[in-house]
């Protein structure tokens, strides 16, 4: 490990300069941009324009359930050019248009169009949290038309009041909906804080930064892996000996990259919790590096190695969210990322720079459990014996 350092001490040196040069640059950006204010966005706000072209008592209804929702902001009752110019203004989020003749449809059970819908395209954060909105309630509106509004025809033919019948089996459908939009698993504070562009750029620098040294890992682990020096090694010091090296000589390299970074976000105010964060990004390096460890002993040209670890590292950043949020993937990838290494160490740090470090230790430790089968990974496939 000793000589290793010292070979390397002209590019620890630069990268020393560069990570202060980063800090400071860091420092600068955060005192000038008015987006690092330390007052957080809301809470998911949404204001939205209805049009009901008839004038229904569905719209006139669903508006006034709407507008008791925790995290409606405002619902507008705007005919098509209304909604269409408040939505160029950046007034509302999204516009549901009603097609006409539902009333009648619902009345009577046939099959209906489909409600109209457009989505603000500049505050895609907020029309991505609605997409995935409108995907949950689907199903909901699917199950409760078919299941209650289709019985007012049968009541009417029962001989009941066709009024009376239309008013008592929509407020109950309207009572049933409701129950869902308010649900925690559909309106989880936690599911859907606002994405704060620049927050989430730190957060993905960090991240990167306290990975890169597991690549360094590796390229030591492969340019290695198989050779007389290597079975000299193991047997004065052993197979354990060689893993620890490897792995604190990273660490060395991950306290060079993250410190002064660290320092320039505590100093412009953005962390509240150095210690957390701190914890966090070293999770995420072992985490990474134990599993270079087993790749680097598979046998393959030492180019190949570094290409699929380089393919290995690029996938679980993605994956993990570090480039952009998953919840810009599809539905069943958003879902498989949870259970990628790096998503809950990710999801963690920016939840904690968001909230200024208020975010609790369960939740840290929750956030720490890709360290275990990346042990294992590590101790199963990254030993040599001789």
């Amino acid at each position: 490990m000793r000589l290793e350092l010292r070979s390397a001490r002209t590019a620890m040196l630069l990268t020393v300069l560069a990570s202060i040069v980063l800090s400071v640059l860091i420092i600068n950006f955060a005192k000038d941009d008015p987006g690092t204010d330390t007052e957080k966005l809301p809470v998911l706000s949404v204001a939205a324009s209805i049009v009901d072209e008839d004038n229904s008592p569905l719209g006139q209804m669903l508006i006034s359930y709407l507008e008791d929702i925790s995290y409606v902001e405002a619902i507008y009752n705007d005919d098509m050019e209304q909604a269409l110019e408040r939505l160029e203004a950046d007034d509302i989020v999204v516009i549901l248009r009603l097609p006409p003749g539902l009333f009648e449809e619902t009345r009577s059970g046939s099959q209906r169009e489909a409600v109209e819908l457009w989505l603000n395209p500049r505050k895609p954060a907020e029309s991505n949290q609605i997409s995935i909105l409108v995907q949950q309630y689907a199903t909901v509106l699917d199950y409760l038309y078919g299941s209650v509004f289709g019985y007012q025809k049968v009541y009417v033919e029962l001989g009941g009041e066709e009024s009376a019948s239309w008013e008592e089996s929509s407020r109950h459908s309207l009572n049933a909906l409701i129950m869902y939009f308010g649900r925690d698993r559909y309106a989880q504070v936690g599911e859907h804080r606002p994405f704060n562009v620049l927050i989430h750029t730190y957060a993905g620098i960090l991240m990167v930064l306290s990975l890169l040294p597991a690549m360094g890992v590796l390229a030591a682990t492969g340019r290695m892996a198989g050779t007389s020096y290597e079975d000299r090694l193991i047997l004065s010091c052993g197979s354990a000996s060689m893993m620890a090296a490897r792995l604190i000589s990273g660490f060395i390299w991950w306290l060079i990259l993250l410190l002064p970074p660290l320092l320039a976000l505590a100093l412009a105010g953005l962390i509240g919790s150095v210690f957390s964060i701190a914890i966090i990004l070293m999770a995420a390096y072992f985490t990474l590096a134990l599993i270079m460890l087993a790749l680097g002993r598979v046998k393959a040209p030492y180019i190949t190695t570094m290409l699929t670890g380089w393919l290995t590292f690029l996938i679980v950043i993605v994956l993990g969210g570090v480039i952009y949020p998953t919840s810009l993937f599809p539905d069943w990838l958003d879902k498989s990322a949870v259970f990628t290494p790096i998503y809950p160490l990710m999801q963690f740090l920016y939840r904690s720079l968001y909230q200024e470090g208020t975010v609790g230790s369960a939740s840290l430790i929750n956030a720490l459990w890709p360290l275990v089968p990346a042990g294992f990974v590590a101790v199963l496939f990254g030993r040599r014996r001789v």
